[in-house]
């Protein structure tokens, strides 16, 4: 049995996805989905799938990296090696070389694949099965106010419930003016998330912060206002603030969020497997985030179905996740054939 689970191939394909308008950030402008599809191939013919998206401007990659990445550094040190082991495995995928966390998650996710074909359960079920489904919201590029306020009420009328707000490239006054426009153009019922991606200094965060909690809008939170290292800071505006404050950038591995935790600095986090490397590394985020009583949100990068579907399942199974933002098979041009991931209206599950 155990040389029938041996890796014997792991292959790669480019994927490209057009996006029916720009993704705008603080950080970057994406056009379309671009992604790595990954097969890992067992002896006994099983195959597992994959996939990753690289960003030059977080996880430091792009995608010629990550496809050398996993064929000439990742490819050669698993093949041979078994699942029926899987956690020599897993360590070795995620030591063989330093960051580079897309080529490591595009991995780590065909290998659960296979985990799930191998027992003969969905994902969902094999990481914990806590939930069925989740309701994303969806992003809001930065623009200007009167274009991003007439695309959050038209994603409103497709049926979203919860806004990402894209902010950061402004001044605080228009960045806090735009978001009223869209609390007043969306109704109170659409709840707010707000992203800004390093965007702000201590002293803009801090007047920011203050002008949003006098108009007592319907904030879930807001997201990495400071650049990913300030923690100190990062842990004084928390607790000079009544908006929960969300860290992403400051966190891609379990190390980083016991830092964090450590610092009193966030309220929640934010897990990509981009970011920390697939689910094995995701799931050790996400339990020492809830043994610290900080509940998380996964999110994504513009990513292919594959890594989307696998992110949902594992926020599907976990208790302690408590938003998605999973919204990048929303805005593609064309159908697109999701795979083992399933969506209906604003709810995303694994097959």
């Amino acid at each position: 049995m155990k040389d029938e689970l041996t890796i014997s191939k792991i292959t790669t394909e480019v994927v490209e996805v057009p996006l029916e308008q720009p993704f705008i950030t603080h950080l970057h402008t994406v056009n379309a989905i671009h992604a790595i599809r990954v097969k890992v191939t067992l002896k006994n013919g099983m195959i597992g799938i994959g996939a990753a998206t690289p960003n030059e401007v977080v996880t430091g990659d792009n995608i010629d990296t990550l496809k050398i990445i996993i064929e000439e550094v990742i490819a050669p040190r698993l093949i041979d090696s078994s699942l029926a082991n899987v956690e020599p495995l897993m360590k070795q995928l995620h030591t063989v070389v330093v960051a580079n966390g897309p080529a490591k998650a595009a991995v780590d996710i065909a290998i659960y694949d296979l985990l799930t074909q191998i027992y003969h359960v969905s994902l969902n079920h094999l990481l914990g099965g806590s939930k069925q489904s989740m309701a994303t919201d969806y992003t809001i590029s930065i623009g200007k106010p009167a274009e991003m306020v007439e695309q959050a009420k038209k994603t409103v009328q497709r049926g979203f419930t919860a806004l990402k707000i894209k902010l950061g490239d402004h001044s605080i006054d228009e960045d806090v003016e735009s978001v009223k426009q869209i609390a007043q153009a969306v109704g109170s019922d659409v709840a707010l998330r707000l992203d800004v991606n390093q965007g702000w200094s201590y002293k803009q965060a801090l007047q920011a912060f203050k002008m949003l909690a006098d108009v007592n809008l319907n904030l879930d939170f807001i997201e990495q206002p400071l650049p990913a290292n300030q923690l100190r800071d990062l842990a004084l505006l928390r607790q000079q603030s009544t908006i929960p404050l969300m860290l992403d950038e400051s966190v891609f591995t379990p190390a980083d969020a016991l830092r964090v935790i450590k610092a009193g600095a966030a309220d929640y986090v934010n897990i990509k497997l981009m970011k920390c490397g697939g689910i094995y590394e995701a799931t050790k985020i996400n339990q020492l985030c809830e043994s610290a009583g900080i509940p998380c949100m996964v999110g994504s990068m513009i990513e292919a179905p594959e890594s989307i579907a696998a992110a949902a399942a594992f926020a599907n199974a976990h208790a302690n996740v408590r938003f998605i933002d999973l919204d990048s098979v929303y805005m593609i041009k064309n159908d697109l054939d999701l795979g083992d991931l399933k969506r209906v209206g604003i709810h995303l599950w694994h097959a």
